[in-house]
């Protein structure tokens, strides 16, 4: 059975999810990673996603990155959610 990872982003409204998410996605598709986005109801396609996503990409980034405070943290599921762990 394949191990399966999950990356959630979250973060309050505006505080740049979506952004982060796209640049998360490109990169590791860029590393040759096979990677598939949930969409949501504010973003229910994955084209117009990446399209919006990529408007001012330069100019966003820099605002990124001076606007935001980004904190990575790591979560293990309990093994109860995790069928592929043997106990």
């Amino acid at each position: 059975m394949e191990k399966k990872l999950i990356i959630t982003v979250s973060g309050q409204v505006k505080s740049g999810k979506s952004r982060l998410t796209f640049l998360l996605k490109k990169f590791l598709r860029e590393q040759g990673f096979e990677v598939k986005q949930e969409l949501n109801s504010d973003h229910p396609i994955e084209s117009n996603f990446d399209a919006a996503m990529s408007l001012n990409f330069n100019e966003v980034i820099k605002n990124f990155k001076e606007t935001r405070e980004i904190t990575i943290k790591e979560k293990q599921l309990d093994a109860r959610f995790a069928p592929d762990i043997i106990v």
